[in-house]
């Protein structure tokens, strides 16, 4: 059975992916990078136009993203 593998701050449809999968995906919509691997989903890499940056206290940073 496969899975829709979806990026995880613009949710656009990237692959649909089976079990066991170890999957790399650039977005073509907002440039983020996905890796999906065992049902986990890990972003790594969110080009800087996308979000913006807020300090919210000494150490802590809320980052949000911006729609297209």
């Amino acid at each position: 059975m496969l899975k829709e593998f979806r990026c995880k701050f613009c949710h656009r449809l990237l692959a649909k992916v089976g079990e066991g999968s170890k999957v790399e995906i650039k977005c073509p919509k907002c440039k983020t990078m996905n890796l999906y691997q065992d049902e986990t989903v890990i972003v790594y890499e969110i080009p800087e136009n996308n979000v913006t940056k807020k300090i919210i206290a000494r150490g802590l940073v809320q980052y949000d993203l911006l729609k297209n």
